[in-house]
């Protein structure tokens, strides 16, 4: 997990230190960022939220810290997909970005390169690694911790595709560059109105369903 803040173009990024609890080293990490840089959480022009897909715990508590800051500070929120933040640091002309979504599925969408960044070509979606495919034409770049979880069932054949980073993860420099220039042409969102982007609604699997792909009890 990490924090950012833009000022002036310029990126500045922390990681925030993971273990068992996450969450206390979030917030603090948010104030000592801005502290760093001589800012308060009210001199801000929005706050930029990861909204997902993702695991369902961190959007909670990512979507909880940002609604109390910007509640707090009369702050408006720019949400972003983070399969969008993930695309935004790669490359390559076309990019397939998949995550492991747990559950023996994965999240994914598709992006191509445009004049002022990549535009998403399909929508996220959330399926088992099988049923992913990609656009009709093209040479792809396979970015996202689904093709190191389920590297042989997802693509694994496809001449079309290359795995460039089994490990790609959203980053927050490129979560508020993204946010910077959605808020360009569109107003943040009352806090309030702000929520996870699931993709999918079930969120845990049944003893039943586990044990039948596999698991245990």
């Amino acid at each position: 997990m990490s924090v950012a803040v833009l000022i002036d173009h310029q990126v500045h990024q922390r990681w925030v230190e993971g273990g068992a609890t996450p969450s206390d080293q979030l917030i603090p990490s948010v104030l000592d960022l801005l502290a760093e840089h001589g800012l308060s959480m009210a001199s801000l022009d929005a706050i930029a939220l990861g909204v997902g897909p993702g695991a369902f715990t961190s959007l909670r508590l990512g979507c909880s810290v940002a609604q109390g800051f910007a509640l707090a500070a009369s702050l408006g929120i720019v949400p972003v997909c983070s399969l969008d933040v993930i695309a935004a640091a790669q490359t390559a002309e076309r990019v397939l970005v998949a995550t492991d979504a747990r559950m023996g599925e994965t999240y994914f969408a598709a992006y191509a390169r445009g004049a002022a960044g990549y535009i998403a070509v399909t929508e996220p979606a959330c399926s088992p690694p099988e049923a992913v495919t990609l656009p009709d034409s093209g040479e792809w770049a396979g970015v996202g911790s689904a093709f190191g979880s389920y590297a042989a069932k997802l693509l694994p054949n496809e001449a079309r595709l290359t795995v460039a980073d089994a490990t790609a993860v959203p980053e927050a420099g490129h979560l508020v560059r993204l946010a910077a220039q959605s808020l360009a042409q569109t107003p943040a969102m009352d806090a309030a109105m702000v929520g996870p982007r699931y993709v999918r609604d079930k969120v845990a699997q049944t003893i039943a369903e586990r044990l039948a792909q596999g698991g245990k009890a």
